[in-house]
């Protein structure tokens, strides 16, 4: 498992640099099927990270490239190479790339790479959340070697860490998809016992960073999301002692569906 967190861990740091290399470029944006924005980040990102991780021998599965069937995958990576492509537009940098592998429906490893902060958060096997502030240095793309250098110089988030009762309850919110069903929850259900809470919002899956951290304690989703936008942030969640969890039935998010999409969800940091 270490050997495909390492190939993961390289494969978002590549996909990173080609995905900053366009952020410098006055961009085309094209829109999809389903009226989402795409980049040639986005499809260059994919195919670089396919390469690299088909070295594995798993099946790949990504927002750039779904298979007709993936019932018969038991164990395959599941990628967004862009996750936050509207923030990516919008040019505010909370954007990632984000790498999970999907074992017996579950996410069992993850990683989220913020190209811009230069930052790394993974996890593998629920053992804790690691964090990596990286160099600007191309030669970091060169020399990173995850199993010399990734477990040494890191903050490390065990399971059972506890928010920071020193601040407001912070209550996360997307920042380019917001809905009225969210601010209905909160008022519902959280406002209720948190009469001073603050809400906040951020891009992508850096709001699962935030909370695997403690920097803030809730998050809540109702906007459309697919399975490659939460699968590595859940698997990193999780093994900081957090949950991600439908607001239908209080269940853990379902992985290898027959479709992508996800239900409305609600993640918690640790202690909560």
């Amino acid at each position: 498992m270490e050997t495909l967190l390492s190939l993961a861990i390289n494969a978002a740091l590549k996909a990173g640099k080609i995905i900053m290399e366009v952020y410098a470029t006055p961009f085309d944006v094209y829109v999809k099927s389903d009226d989402s924005p795409v980049t040639q980040a986005d499809l260059r990102a994919s195919n670089l990270i396919k390469e690299m991780l088909k070295t594995s021998n798993l099946p790949f599965v990504s927002e750039e490239d779904m298979p007709d069937d993936r019932s018969q995958f038991s164990k395959y990576w599941l990628v967004d190479p862009l996750d936050g492509t509207q923030e990516f537009v919008n040019r505010n940098g909370e954007f990632t790339v984000n790498i999970a592998l999907i074992d017996n429906a579950r996410p069992v490893l993850g990683v989220i790479y913020a190209p811009v902060s230069d930052t790394l958060w993974y996890a593998i096997n629920n053992k804790g959340v690691r964090k990596v502030a990286m160099v600007h240095d191309n030669r970091a793309f060169r020399q990173l070697d995850y199993l010399t250098y990734g477990l040494m110089d890191c903050e490390i988030w065990k399971k059972a860490h506890k928010p920071n009762a020193e601040r407001p309850f912070t209550v996360l919110v997307s920042r380019s998809h917001r809905t009225h069903e969210v601010d209905d929850y909160i008022d519902k259900y959280l406002r209720p016992e948190h009469p001073d809470l603050l809400i906040d919002s951020c891009g992508s899956s850096l709001k699962f960073a935030r909370l695997a951290e403690g920097n803030a304690d809730v998050y809540v989703c109702y906007s459309k999301t697919k399975e490659w936008d939460t699968a590595a942030a859940d698997a990193i969640l999780s093994a900081s002692g957090g949950k991600v969890l439908r607001i239908s039935d209080g269940r853990p998010l379902a992985y290898s569906k027959e479709d992508y999409p996800n239900p409305p969800f609600v993640a918690f940091a640790a202690g909560l």
